[in-house]
């Protein structure tokens, strides 16, 4: 079909009637066609020039079916490129790690237990929504982040923090604040 749209002489000839505006147009089987949704919006903006063009049904849906197929290539597109972004973010702060001084070699021996004080934190203060949003922006490798987890993993175990992050100690009341505990 898109060969035959290129054609000058498609529009010549043809027995369907490209020209006539129905009383309705019917967009019906462009609904959820291929995961894709028409936009109403977009649509009401639509119609009324197909109207003023005088496109009949088939016109018309020769001209939705154009955008369909636009559609589904900028989105494939998008998704490409959002992926390879997110490589090329992911590789980036590969880098940043290896030459960062406060963060040990990724090759010696001190990095696994950095990233085990790191990723504890992580797992323990880290709600699971804000862990997906680090996973889907490639944030949990970035390495501000990881050293911000590594030394909130530290104060953790110094301070014996659990249940997230309410101290282990008991609670003083101002007068025993300001003065000091009597037993």
């Amino acid at each position: 079909m898109q060969e035959d749209i290129q054609n000058p002489l498609f529009l010549q000839g043809k027995d369907e009637n490209l020209f006539g505006v129905p009383e309705k147009y019917d967009c019906s089987k462009f609904q959820n066609r291929d995961g894709f949704t028409l936009d109403d919006e977009l649509l009401q903006k639509f119609l009324p020039i197909a109207k003023k063009l005088n496109l009949s049904q088939s016109s018309l849906e020769m001209l939705l079916e154009i955008a369909l197929n636009m559609s589904k290539k900028q989105n494939m597109l998008y998704e490409k490129n959002s992926e390879l972004n997110l490589k090329n973010k992911l590789n980036d702060y590969y880098k940043k790690f290896c030459a960062d001084s406060e963060l040990p070699d990724p090759n010696g021996s001190d990095v696994q237990e950095y990233m085990r004080i790191a990723d504890g934190a992580y797992n323990e203060f880290a709600s699971a929504e804000l862990k997906e949003a680090f996973k889907q922006t490639g944030l949990n490798y970035n390495p501000e982040l990881i050293k911000m987890f590594y030394k909130i993993g530290e104060l953790a175990q110094e301070d014996n923090l659990s249940n997230y992050g309410k101290p282990a100690f008991e609670e003083l009341t101002p007068a025993q604040i300001l003065y000091g505990k009597n037993d």
